[in-house]
């Protein structure tokens, strides 16, 4: 089937790639980085539906890990690591969107998370091959947080966030440079916990409550 040959290949790359790389070491003393390179938590936030169909589809991959609050410390070999994998899956994932891809607006389901087997997929299937790539090398779950933002076009959009002592750094479907969170240009609105992916929060957005308001409709058509 194509996608097994997909996902083997994907597999088959990223062990070159991580061949003679070193494993992701964990790192909690982040005092040195600037306050502005990491986004800063508000309150709880709700669990996007995408991400709760998902893991009625995937359970395996939203166990909750052990309770944990790591950065991974930002060598050269974690940072080629970012490049490598956002540039890769960029590359060979073809774009669509949900509905024209599943149909899934006929089968009453507003959004749809899965893994891009098929070598076809959204934002929201870039970002879950991106972190299965990543723990695959290494990186500790906890470090790799999906999260929902606003585009520059203030539509709802999927990036993965590498916490690192550097910084949160976006991996992005729209870019193959992996930018601080802050110079993305994005609104945050919400992300994973590092204790339990299943758990979200909401996040310091840098806009007024009459400006989230006015924005509301695209970010809902998102991530309710």
């Amino acid at each position: 089937m194509r996608s097994l040959l997909v996902a083997a290949s994907f597999l088959f790359v990223a062990g070159l790639l991580f061949s003679t790389a070193t494993t992701a070491k964990p790192v909690a003393n982040t005092a040195a980085a600037h306050a502005h390179q990491f986004a800063r938590e508000v309150t709880e936030a709700s669990v996007p539906v995408g991400w709760i169909n998902f893991c009625k589809a995937q359970p395996t991959e939203c166990v909750a890990g052990q309770k944990s609050t790591e950065f991974v410390n930002l060598d050269r070999d974690h940072r080629l690591q970012l490049q490598q994998i956002n540039s890769l899956v960029n590359h060979e994932i073809q774009g669509i969107g949900d509905n024209d891809h599943y149909g899934i607006y006929k089968l009453g389901i507003v959004n749809w998370w899965t893994y891009p087997d098929d070598g076809a997929g959204n934002c929201n299937d870039y970002v879950l091959l991106k972190k299965r790539l990543l723990v695959e090398a290494g990186w500790p779950r906890s470090a790799l947080l999906l999260t929902v933002v606003l585009d520059t076009h203030n539509e709802g959009h999927l990036v993965l966030m590498a916490r690192t002592n550097d910084g949160d750094l976006i991996l992005d479907n729209l870019t193959d440079a992996v930018k601080n969170w802050s110079g993305t240009g994005y609104t945050f609105i919400k992300r994973q916990t590092a204790d339990n992916p299943n758990d979200w929060v909401r996040l310091e957005s840098g806009r007024t409550p009459e400006e989230l308001a006015m924005i509301s409709k695209a970010l809902a058509s998102h991530s309710q």
